[in-house]
């Protein structure tokens, strides 16, 4: 039997009890799918991501990482196959991009071990695909929000993982690279089987680039599938407390939400 990259049964989670975040989740994450997860403010996005990724314990029900509970994995070995770009990234010291990205070859490294020349191969590659090749001597602290959240990418990419779980990756970066970064991660899941999970907010970059869609509203996910399923302009609405209306776009045939404005 194939080996399911991520793997969820009924998972729920509270960070205080009582009060659960997350009620009995069940999804699977293919193999080179691109799996969009929306919902408002509050609906357990970005704790699904921290879930998945191995920050949080004590939850309830299952996730498996290839066919193994996240649980039996150390925090090494689940570097090697899983890597995170996060909604939000603080570096506290004025490294160099270049280093920064050095860090994401960390899991393959010893104990006081330094990178080698296939390392910085590897980052200067994925520097080259996040299109930030050129920033490699800046300092990571002199960098716009964009141009850091494509450096943060090129770190996650530089571990080569088989699954990139990102929590709204595009937030911070302008239209064109709003679409350069989504085509990326496209390119990579077609190309070299990628399997991606990232949160968003923006409903039109969920639909043209999701496989599957999850929709999350307070804890539970009331729908899973296709754009087309889950982009119901009545489901969709009643979630964000908001009318909306359905443009069906010729790309695709891929549905785009927009407000219903009151004239």
């Amino acid at each position: 039997m194939k080996s399911i990259p991520i793997k969820v049964n009924s998972l729920s989670f509270a960070y205080e009890p009582k009060n659960p975040v997350l009620k009995e989740i069940s999804f699977e994450l293919k193999k080179g799918e691109i799996l969009g997860v929306i919902g408002p403010n509050g609906s357990g996005k970005s704790t699904l991501i921290r879930l998945l990724s191995g920050l949080f314990s004590g939850f309830e029900g299952e996730i498996f990482i290839q066919s193994r509970s996240i649980k039996a994995f150390s925090r090494k070995e689940l570097a090697k196959i899983l890597a995170v770009v996060p909604q939000q990234t603080e570096i506290a010291y004025p490294f160099r991009v270049i280093d920064v990205v050095l860090m994401g070859r960390a899991p393959y490294l010893g104990r006081l071990q330094w990178e080698g020349k296939k390392d910085l191969e590897i980052a200067q590659q994925a520097l080259c695909l996040t299109e930030t090749f050129h920033l490699a001597h800046r300092r990571v602290d002199e960098l716009s929000g964009g141009e850091r959240q494509r450096v943060i990418l090129a770190k996650a990419l530089a571990q080569e993982p088989k699954i990139l779980l990102a929590d709204e990756p595009t937030t911070y970066l302008d239209l064109h690279h709003q679409i350069r970064f989504m085509n990326l991660l496209v390119n990579l899941s077609r190309s070299q089987g990628l399997s991606v999970l990232f949160t968003t907010h923006n409903l039109i970059i969920a639909s043209l680039f999701s496989d599957r869609i999850i929709l999350l509203d307070k804890g539970k996910a009331v729908r899973i599938g296709t754009p087309a399923e889950v982009l119901e302009p009545e489901l969709v609405g009643k979630v964000y407390s908001l009318p909306l209306k359905l443009i069906k776009n010729a790309y695709k045939n891929r549905p785009l939400l927009v407000p219903e404005l009151e004239q």
